[in-house]
């Protein structure tokens, strides 16, 4: 069975079997009747949802296809070189002027970007400089630190020198007193 959703509904289950401890009949169909009242509502939102979606899609093909023939006919018109003679001479200075304020714009542009590139390079060298100072006072710092370290080890050899010669003394001592003894 077809149904067409603009004009008929789901067809809905209306009646309900009676059973001992059933229903209420009449609440069930009150139930039931404002179930398909609010269905029929929300079907017709729908369908004059539906229609202004297409309504706006239909007319949103025809703004795009404005502007694409605006877009066409602005850019011939930029394309189309202006012939000065043709000009009434009020237009013509007005060309002349846009003209020569568009070499001014391109000069300051032009002027803006060497002081930036100037400025650029200047930064670029001041940081070169300042991590070639970072670079030497952490080379300092690391010869400081490697000559610190190398006299510590030396004194610490030396000390194990005096230690062991100390030791040695008291070893030869000790056997010179024990040979003493011995004879």
């Amino acid at each position: 069975m077809s149904v067409d959703s603009r004009t008929e509904l789901v067809p809905l289950r209306t009646w309900f079997g009676l059973r001992w401890r059933g229903y209420d009949r009449d609440e069930v169909d009150d139930y039931v009747a404002e179930l398909e009242a609010e269905l029929r509502l929300v079907t017709a939102d729908r369908d004059a949802s539906e229609a202004r979606a297409e309504a706006l899609a239909a007319r949103l093909v025809t703004v795009q296809e404005e502007n694409a023939a605006l877009q066409d006919g602005l850019h011939r018109i930029c394309l189309t070189p202006i012939d000065l003679k043709g000009l009434p001479e009020r237009l013509a200075r007005m060309v002349a002027l846009a003209e020569e304020e568009r070499r001014e714009v391109i000069r300051d542009a032009q002027l803006k970007a060497l002081m930036i590139v100037g400025e650029a390079e200047q930064r670029a060298r001041r940081l070169d400089e300042e991590a070639a100072e970072k670079r030497d006072g952490i080379r300092e710092d690391f010869r400081l630190a490697m000559s610190a370290r190398r006299a510590e080890a030396m004194r610490a050899l030396a000390e194990l020198r005096n230690v062991a010669r100390d030791e040695a003394d008291r070893i030869v001592t000790e056997a010179k007193i024990q040979s003493l003894h011995i004879e």
